[in-house]
């Protein structure tokens, strides 16, 4: 059975370490770089043949659009 509470090491860094340091932040400052050509290209291809579709579970995928004739 779970303990509720946490323990002694949860209760100090909620009381005293999270409000001087706050939470972990998930991500770092610096931002990704500006795609290729090739990989714009690609883009654009993957895009005009592939669609995003929700199930009727609610899970995303993805799928090939029809041909057109």
């Amino acid at each position: 059975m779970a303990r509720r509470g946490g323990g002694w090491g949860r209760r100090v860094t909620e009381r005293v370490l999270l409000p001087f340091t706050g939470p972990a932040e998930v991500t770092g400052p610096v931002v990704g770089r500006p795609a290729s050509e090739t990989e714009q290209r690609r883009e654009t291809e993957l895009r005009s043949t592939l669609e995003r579709v929700v199930g009727p579970d609610g899970r995303t995928y993805v799928v090939e659009r029809p041909a057109e004739d």
